[in-house]
């Protein structure tokens, strides 16, 4: 299979299962070419083809102004990167980013486009209780079963980095230029711990954000016949358990996300409402 092929030449073998052996479950047709039944990634494609230079959002932080077509590049190249890694429809993504990022942005769209559902953790604890942000992240991931993981590598004087090591010791000895799978005991399901950080150096054991930018175009091969729409699962929820922990809530559909607000900006894109986005953070 040439998607089998592609992650091979990137990260080496994986053990996920193929794209091309999704479930049936999974594998929906488009009924219409209207936007009212397909999935928002999809939308916003439709958007970005009629309206390419029209500004979209602008972010304070190194005043970057992007337009639709921007916008929707990245959020495909990032969809391509993460389904030709292995990664197929259905599985699990957890964001430790702040919303006001770019990168959060891009990952919403992309898991729209891909078919996988999205978890976010907030990171703002860690900036007063560290301690209990490692407990918070290793929970979100053991109950969302996650297989990919998006942190920051640093941010309001916080070195997330360090912290996902303490909580992820293969971090630190594992070295995704080897060709061999991620694999850590305690979070089974995870395969790509992902940083949007700048410095590379000794961090071979996170992916950077960058390396799952993947604008060849790919993507409808790579989803092989799959077709997100309005029902495909989206945003899942985490609620305060009982200890204080996150906890599994609803899963929401693209529809739903887009019915209830639940991601402001990701629905302002799609109604077209540009957006100037203030706060520090990272842009790509």
């Amino acid at each position: 299979m040439r998607a089998t092929s592609l992650v091979s030449r990137r990260f080496g073998r994986t053990t996920l299962h193929s794209v091309s052996h999704l479930s049936d479950s999974f594998h929906q047709k488009e009924s219409s070419r209207g936007m009212a039944n397909v999935a928002a990634g999809n939308a916003l494609s439709m958007l970005a083809e009629e309206h390419p230079t029209m500004d979209a959002i602008r972010y304070d932080w190194k005043n970057v102004k992007w337009t639709f077509e921007h916008v929707d590049y990245f959020s495909e190249a990032l969809a391509t990167g993460i389904i030709e890694a292995g990664i197929a429809p259905g599985d699990v993504v957890l964001s430790w980013l702040p919303q006001h990022f770019s990168e959060q942005l891009i990952i919403q769209f992309a898991c729209s486009k891909a078919g996988l559902v999205l978890y976010s953790l907030d990171p703002a604890q860690a900036v007063t209780d560290p301690e209990g942000a490692k407990e918070s992240l290793a929970r979100a991931l053991e109950v969302t079963e996650a297989n990919v993981l998006f942190t920051q590598e640093a941010g309001e004087d916080v070195n997330y980095f360090r912290l996902c090591t303490d909580i992820i010791p293969e971090i630190r000895i594992f070295n995704f230029g080897d060709g061999m799978p991620f694999i850590t005991p305690r979070f089974p399901h995870l395969r790509f711990p992902i940083h949007t950080g700048f410095d590379c150096q000794d961090k071979h054991g996170m992916v950077h954000l960058k390396q799952m930018i993947v604008p060849s175009g790919e993507l409808t091969t790579l989803l092989d016949g799959f077709v997100p729409n309005g029902s495909t699962p989206l945003m899942g929820e985490l609620v305060k358990g009982k200890d204080g922990l996150p906890a599994k809530g609803k899963i929401l559909t693209n529809d739903e996300v887009v019915k209830t607000n639940a991601w402001p900006t990701f629905n302002a894109i799609l109604k077209k409402d540009y957006l100037d986005i203030p706060g520090v953070g990272v842009v790509f």
